[in-house]
């Protein structure tokens, strides 16, 4: 309850802290804009949101190599490794579950329908052909439909833009890490293109954490492939046709947790990707409409391999593949209506989208007990479609609201809606905004979910309904010249979330999941950002987050009440740039089916994983024109820290290699 009142505290002095700031002070303005909050380009200031934006530039000199390395310092984002390099990397946004993110890639959802619960795998992805990463926290079903209840990620590729330019990259490091990329491309005439490719091979780390006495210290490695090629003709200046192939091949080293949890050399995992998307985009009436379809084919082919042990025939082996097809078609449209006495920048946004998945699993189990063989073939589809409105009242007042209705082919009809509106106080000597916002969502059940099986004995439940919520937000934020310590960026948003009809997993008598959780969740995300120096910017975060469930008041799994992240940006000398941030967690309740006490056995009962940091550094140095060396070190403190039990965080790693630019 003292970091409610705390935190509800530093929020309302935000517009006393600004009224006793020198009026004739600077003031920065955020130069860019975000698509996936509103669709359409509109800047963060004017949304009643968490947004952060992860540009190139920062994933580069931050040396980031997965989604999850570029998402752990944002703001009510909690990442979670279940395994080594390339395994399942989870994200839990504002305390919601983990599949209550939907993830995006140039607008297209890329949920893995084949997966338990739809999880998006965010450790599996290399980042070299990403242009920019939005992240959007709050509901946003009135835009996307199934599965935005936390928050939207979009990763959006890169353009060849100008005259031919490339880059490449190589390195090698600790745990044998070898690491290659490329990138080219550019502008002629009215074709634009780019080809982005990436490799990383790793001997890894051994995920069982040291504590338990069964492991051996067996290492998981991984072997990961990217490949995307992004062409364009422009027709005339409105008019520009676009086709992006992806391919994308990981394979990586597993460990079996069970009782007793063992490092297991037998073990493994493939995960392959192909991706092509079409799409057509014009602007018509000079501009005042833009309009878009967009085509997209997706296949997931993922297979896990447990050989047979000689030593023990015992012992459990598997052979289980998970085949998923998604095919996305959408057509959007933004509109500019002409202004009004007292209102301006008015936009209309409307669209339709259809999208179908299709999944096949094939388990092939062995054990003590005998073979276990079972094939699934499901598939479905669902259609929506979406209205929105924004526009600014008395050049104060910034409102966006809309509304979705989806007509999925196995369940009721969903109608959801937002509104959020951000007011820039008046008779202050600075910009303080106040926002608020109030939306609704749901999530469908994920094939795997309905008609999944595994080597373990899970079961889908074709008798589950989606699960619905709603949720709420407000927040101060100020631009503050504060002397020697030059412009500071301060906010804090509390949120509010309630989810029934939660999915949630049975034991027994069958393993499954039903319908019979619910979740209560509230929290505060604080963010200040220093500028002392045009050298030097400092960010902190610090998020309190009480995820709670509705039905037995304990706080959530693998959510912990505190979290914060500090991340610098230091230029000592022109050409130099050095980067590192600190990553904090506090404890976090664990699931008893996932717990395991030091001799590496189940324990019946939950308990608490304690809290960790991580300190991570990169630097670059640009040696001479178009050649650049670095060195990125993960992990330096050498935490042992568990983010989910039974999980340990890989031990300290450091990282150099060179780029070349032309």
């Amino acid at each position: 309850m003292r970091t409610t009142h705390a935190a509800a505290i530093a929020a309302l002095s935000l517009p006393a802290l600004a009224s006793n700031a020198s009026a004739q002070a600077p003031i920065r303005t955020l130069p860019e804009t975000v698509v996936t909050a509103t669709g359409v380009p509109t800047e963060p200031a004017r949304v009643a949101a968490g947004i952060t934006v992860i540009d190139r530039q920062t994933i580069e000199e931050r040396g980031y190599a997965t989604l999850a390395e570029a998402l752990s310092t944002v703001p009510g984002l909690r990442i979670v490794q279940t395994g080594p390099a390339g395994q399942t990397a989870t994200v839990f946004v504002r305390g919601t579950n983990s599949n209550h993110v939907l993830v995006l890639r140039d607008g297209v959802p890329v949920n893995d329908p084949s997966t338990p619960n739809g999880l998006f795998n965010f450790g599996d992805d290399l980042l070299d052909d990403v242009e920019r990463i939005e992240v959007v926290r709050g509901p946003l079903a009135s835009l996307y439909g199934s599965g935005a209840i936390g928050g939207v990620i979009n990763l959006i590729t890169r353009r060849g833009a100008g005259a031919f330019n490339g880059v490449a990259e190589a390195g090698g490091g600790t745990q044998r890490t070898v690491r290659g990329s490329a990138y080219a491309g550019g502008q002629a005439g009215a074709f634009d293109g780019m080809l982005a490719a990436g490799s990383v091979s790793t001997r890894g780390s051994n995920i069982v954490p040291p504590r338990i006495s069964t492991q051996i210290g067996e290492r998981d490695g991984q072997s990961a492939q990217a490949v995307t090629a992004n062409v364009g003709a422009s027709i005339g200046q409105d008019t520009r046709l676009g086709l992006v192939a992806r391919w994308r091949r990981n394979d990586f080293g597993l460990d079996n947790i069970g009782s007793p949890i063992v490092d297991d050399p037998d073990q493994s995992g493939r995960t392959e990707m192909g991706a092509l998307q079409g799409s057509a985009n014009t602007a018509l009436f000079d501009g005042k409409w833009r309009t878009g379809l967009s085509l997209a084919r997706i296949n997931e082919d993922r297979r896990f391999r447990n050989l047979p042990h000689g030593t023990d025939p015992n012992r459990q082996s598997d052979d289980n593949r998970y085949e998923a097809w998604r095919t996305d078609l959408q057509w959007n449209n933004s509109l500019r209506l002409p202004d009004a006495p007292g209102i301006a920048a008015t936009v209309a946004t409307f669209g339709v989208q259809h999208t179908r998945d299709e999944a096949k699993v094939s388990v092939r189990s062995r054990s003590a007990f005998g073979a276990f063989n079972q094939d699934v073939d499901a598939r479905t589809h669902t259609t929506g479609g979406n209205i929105g409105l924004q526009g600014t009242v008395l050049d104060r007042l910034d409102l966006v609201g809309g509304v979705r209705y989806d007509d999925p082919r196995d369940f009721e009809d969903e109608m959801t809606w937002r509104l959020g509106g951000v007011w820039r106080l008046p008779s202050m000597p600075l910009p303080v905004r106040a926002s608020a916002a109030y939306g609704t969502g749901f999530r469908t059940p994920t094939l795997f979910d309905r008609f999944g099986t595994d080597g373990f004995g899970y079961r889908g439940n074709p008798n589950l309904k989606p699960e619905k919520s709603s949720g709420w937000e407000a927040g101060l934020a100020a631009d503050i010249p504060a002397g020697p310590l030059g412009l500071v960026t301060l906010s804090s948003t509390y949120f509010q979330t309630e989810i029934t009809d939660l999915i949630v997993t049975q034991f027994s008598p069958v393993y499954t999941q039903v319908n019979a959780g619910s979740a209560d969740i509230k929290g505060v995300e604080n963010t200040l950002t220093l500028a002392p120096a045009s050298w030097a910017t400092l960010s902190l975060s610090y998020t309190w987050t009480q995820a709670e469930s509705g039905t037995t008041g304990q706080q959530l799994a693998r959510r912990p009440r505190h979290q914060g992240a500090a991340s610098v940006r230091i230029v000592p000398v022109d050409g130099v740039v050095v980067t590192p941030e600190l990553i904090v967690f506090g404890p976090a309740r664990e699931n008893a089916f996932a717990s395991y006490n030091d001799q590496g056995n189940a324990i019946s009962t939950s308990q608490m994983n304690d809290g960790g940091v991580a300190l991570n550094l990169t630097a670059r140095w640009r040696i001479v024109q178009g050649w650049e060396v670095f060195g990125i070190g993960r992990n330096l403190t050498n935490s042992r820290y568990e983010p989910a039990n039974g999980f340990v965080q890989p031990g300290r790693s450091v990282f150099a290699g060179f780029t070349t630019r032309w």
